[in-house]
């Protein structure tokens, strides 16, 4: 088990991750190229939107591990299906992916699948000790 993010550093990416995704989908409503790079459509903006939302949802509610949780999840499970060969078109014609959409994405959903477990590891063992208590046995005199 990877060692915890401390809280205030989860909070912090919570919102920088879900800043960029509303960034992305509100431009990529007027845009089809967001930063120069990542193509996108309407329905690829609208998710990002959505997901921007819930993002910021999850820091009000402290549902941190819920939401990058299935951010990593669905993030890894659409680029993996841009990588290969014979599901590419799938992404590529539903959402405008191209490889550096799909580099963004897997690089994103494996960074918010750690923070997911590092929450995990923080609410099994309380707070931000991520070891569990360790109890030694007394001499009785």
């Amino acid at each position: 088990m990877p060692p915890a993010i401390k809280p205030s550093l989860s909070l912090v990416l919570t919102l920088i991750i879900s800043a960029f995704l509303l960034i992305e989908g509100v431009w990529g409503l007027f845009s089809p190229v967001v930063f120069g790079v990542l193509t996108t459509n309407h329905a690829h903006a609208i998710i990002h939107i959505v997901l921007g939302l819930g993002g910021l949802i999850a820091w009000w509610k402290r549902y941190l591990k819920s939401f990058f949780g299935f951010l990593g999840s669905l993030l890894i499970v659409g680029s993996l299906l841009w990588f290969l060969p014979a599901t590419r078109d799938l992404p590529r014609d539903l959402l405008n992916v191209n490889l550096m959409v799909a580099v963004v994405n897997l690089i994103l959903g494996l960074i918010a699948l750690v923070i997911a477990f590092t929450e995990a590891s923080r609410r099994r063992f309380g707070g931000s000790n991520t070891n569990p208590p360790m109890k030694f046995p007394r001499k009785v005199a």
